[in-house]
């Protein structure tokens, strides 16, 4: 009988060192799914069971919001998993190739390049740079940047995994990068409001943004806020409000939960602005008039962002109001 314990318990660490040993499986590509994004017009196809958790011009998806987490923090324990990131930034007079140096340096920063690669993405030469982060001292972080000019845009596509996950999602990656697609050039209708591309810098003691130079102040009523304030376009009922409150302790899931109520909302979701989770509703007040309240919380204080537009100009209105949130820099 012992000797029967034995030999069965040998096979079963057998089998536990075998598998152990064998490689993570290459991850098949399964159903995909389109983002658009709704400041730069760029289209990406990703995995339907994956989450889009970032913002227009800085696209990011992930397997959850855990693995996210672990990317924004990869020394700390956390769930594994793949991050594929598009992000567009104006040169504001730079050249291409200042640009490519600050991606090379922020590369360095943390990690080493391995190699340097022409390429293609549509129709566009491309730079592929690929680089390893060491992350413990039995796992890496693998990835690679694909990198070129469009207009007067910098375009950064960046595929990254930990560990044997970069590897095994390759045909994962290679598949999203076909199905990137970069925007037809929109013709600007005479008589339409148009942001300007002259944008001034607005300071709070919570946060500061960047924003177009023709839009104009406005002072919503405080009441218990902090802070309040507003810029609004040609129209009333296109604006930008943000409001400062406390969050009495309360996690940002907790301040939208308590707060969703107040609105007839038609969509949720979740973005990151500034490192920081962020999660709002999309709601129609009348007729015409779309609107969207943004919920974040920094330092027990809850910032509220609310867009409202008009619906049938949609791209002239909610384009640059994106535009302001994604400059946004949290204290």
């Amino acid at each position: 009988m012992k000797k029967y314990l034995s030999i069965t318990m040998l096979m079963f660490l057998t089998l536990i060192l075998f598998s152990c040993g064998r490689r993570m499986e290459p991850v098949k590509v399964g159903t995909l799914k389109e983002y658009k994004d709704a400041m730069y017009g760029f289209t990406i196809e990703y995995p339907v069971e994956w989450r889009q958790l970032g913002q227009s011009g800085k696209a990011r998806f992930y397997q959850s919001q855990g693995v996210a987490d672990k990317f924004l923090d990869p020394g700390r324990p956390g769930e594994l998993g793949t991050e594929v990131i598009v992000l567009v930034s104006d040169l504001n007079g730079k050249t291409f190739e200042d640009m490519v140096e600050e991606t090379r340096a922020n590369i360095k920063m943390v990690g080493r390049i391995d190699a340097e690669n022409p390429v293609t993405v549509g129709n566009k030469e491309a730079l592929r740079i690929n680089y390893t982060v060491p992350i413990t001292t039995k796992m890496n972080m693998g990835g690679y940047k694909i990198v070129f000019q469009f207009d007067t845009l910098y375009y950064e596509i960046g595929f990254a995994g930990f560990g044997e996950m970069f590897e095994a999602h390759a045909a994962v990656f290679d598949t999203m990068l076909k199905s990137f697609t970069l925007p037809v050039p929109v013709i600007k209708i005479p008589g339409v409001w148009s942001a300007s591309t002259n944008l001034e810098k607005y300071d709070t003691p919570f946060f500061t943004v960047n924003y177009p130079d023709n839009l104009e102040f406005t002072s919503p009523p405080k009441g218990k806020n902090e802070l309040s304030m507003g810029m609004r376009a040609d129209r009333l009922d296109c604006s930008i409000q943000f409001d400062v409150f406390g969050a009495q302790g309360l996690p940002v899931e907790k301040v939208f939960d308590q707060n969703k109520g107040r609105y007839k909302s038609k969509t949720t979701g979740e973005i990151i602005i500034d490192g920081q989770k962020a999660m709002f509703l999309n709601y129609s007040p009348v007729k015409d008039i779309e609107s969207r309240a943004y919920f974040l919380v920094k330092n027990d204080k809850v910032i509220r962002i609310t867009l409202n537009y008009f619906a049938p100009q949609k791209a002239s209105y909610l384009t640059p109001f994106e535009q302001i949130i994604t400059t946004m820099k949290l204290k």
